[in-house]
C-alpha cells in the first residue's frame, strides 16, 4: 500500500502538473463537492457513484482568502464524520460509517504511513477520522498541507486523504479492509478554516479496477463554490382599492441571479403581525413575483438548495487545466428581506 500512495502523492506533485492530458476517464466521472459553512464550521460532502473506479486520492483545496487555525491540541474533536462504503467483502453491501475528525496526537499516525500519502511534505495538521462498522474502529488518516507554487492560485492550503485499493485479491498487503470502497463522506470540520467566498476544489485520483494501480491520467476536479445568498422585496397596490399587492423581489448569490430558490411570502396589516401567504420560484434571473389578496406589510424569506453552477468550471478552467472540471456546485443558503410597506 505505501508504494501505491506514494505513487498518488508523486502524481499529485503540483496543481499544474496534477496528471498528463486525461486519456481515458470514462468510469470515474461523477465525483461531486458540496460545501456549506457557517462562521467557522465547514460542513464538507464529497460523494460518487458507487459503481465508479475505486478511489486512490483526494485533495480539497480551501478558497483563496481563507485563514487557518491549526493550534488545536492532540485529541480535540473537530466534527463528526459519516461516511459509506461499497464492502466488497460483503457481496458489495453499503456498510455506514460513523465516528469524528480527531486531531492525531504524537506517533498516531505512522512516520510511513504518512510518507506514503505526503512523500517528504510536511503538513500544518495531521487529523484522523476514527470510524466505526461492524465492530471495528477503522482510522483514516488527512492531512492539511499548505500550498506552494502555482497551487497557491487555489488557495493558502488542501486537505489530502489516501485511500488503500479496494478491489485487488484478498490477503494482498494493503488491501482495504472489507474491501471497503468509499462512495460517500461527510464531515464537518469546527474551528480551523474562516469563513471566505470563492471556491472549493477537489482533485480526484482512482485506482486502475482490479489493479491496485493509480490511474494518475485519470484524476478530475469538482468544485464547490461559496457565496452569501440576499433577497430584496417591494410591493405595490393592486386589485380593487389597492386592497391586494402585488409583491416582487429578486434573490442573488454572490451577486448574481440564483434561479430556483424558494421563496415564502409573508405579509399582515402591520409590519409585526405578518403570516405566510404562499410560496414561489426564481426564475433564471432570480426573480420572482407573487399576488397577495390583501396586506400591507411585507417581507420575504428564501431557501435556496445545493445547485449546479457550471460558471464555476468557466472560471477555474486556467487554474486546474488540463484536469477535467466536473460536477460543479454552489452553496445552499437562507436568507431574509426586510419588511417593507407596499406603495
Amino acid at each position: 500500500m505505501k508504494r501505491r500512495i506514494w505513487t498518488v502523492a508523486m502524481a499529485l506533485a503540483s496543481v499544474t502538473a496534477l496528471v498528463a492530458v486525461p486519456s481515458a476517464f470514462a468510469a470515474y466521472t461523477t465525483a461531486k463537492l458540496e460545501v456549506r459553512q457557517t462562521g467557522t464550521s465547514a460542513l464538507i460532502k464529497a460523494t460518487l457513484d458507487p459503481n465508479d473506479d475505486p478511489t486512490a486520492s483526494v485533495r480539497i483545496f480551501v478558497p483563496t482568502g481563507t485563514q487557518l487555525t491549526t493550534t488545536q491540541a492532540p485529541g480535540t474533536s473537530l466534527g463528526p464524520v459519516r461516511a459509506i462504503v461499497k464492502a466488497l467483502d460483503l457481496a458489495g453491501a453499503d456498510l455506514p460509517l460513523e465516528g469524528n475528525l480527531v486531531v492525531a496526537a504524537a506517533g498516531q499516525i505512522a512516520p510511513a504511513t504518512q510518507a506514503a500519502c505526503l512523500g517528504t511534505v510536511t503538513p500544518l495538521a495531521s487529523w484522523v477520522m476514527v470510524l466505526s462498522a461492524a465492530g471495528q474502529t477503522l482510522p483514516v488518516p488527512a492531512y492539511l498541507v499548505a500550498t506552494t507554487g502555482t497551487q497557491a492560485a487555489l488557495g493558502p492550503a488542501y486537505i489530502q486523504v489516501c485511500l488503500p485499493p479496494p478491489d485487488i485479491p484478498i490477503g494482498t498487503p494493503g488491501r482495504a479492509t472489507f474491501g471497503a470502497k468509499l462512495y460517500s463522506a461527510e464531515l464537518t470540520i469546527n474551528g480551523v478554516f474562516s469563513q471566505s467566498a470563492g471556491a472549493w476544489v477537489a482533485f480526484w485520483t482512482p485506482y486502475r479496477p482490479g489493479l491496485g494501480q493509480v490511474n494518475a491520467a485519470a484524476t478530475i476536479a469538482s468544485p464547490a463554490a461559496i457565496g452569501a445568498g440576499a433577497v430584496t422585496v417591494a410591493a405595490r397596490k393592486a386589485g380593487k382599492a389597492g386592497v391586494g399587492a402585488t409583491v416582487t423581489g429578486r434573490v442573488t448569490q454572490g451577486g448574481q441571479a440564483r434561479a430556483g430558490a424558494a421563496v415564502a411570502i409573508f405579509g399582515g396589516p402591520r409590519a409585526n403581525r405578518l403570516k405566510r401567504l404562499g410560496r414561489v420560484r426564481t426564475s433564471a434571473s432570480g426573480a420572482f413575483t407573487f399576488r397577495a389578496k390583501t396586506g400591507v406589510f411585507f417581507r420575504a424569506n428564501v431557501t435556496a438548495a445545493v445547485a449546479a453552477a457550471p460558471a464555476v468550471c468557466s472560471a477555474l478552467a486556467a487554474a486546474i487545466a488540463p484536469v477535467p472540471c466536473v460536477n460543479p456546485t454552489t452553496n445552499g443558503f437562507t436568507a431574509q428581506s426586510r419588511v417593507i410597506r407596499k406603495r
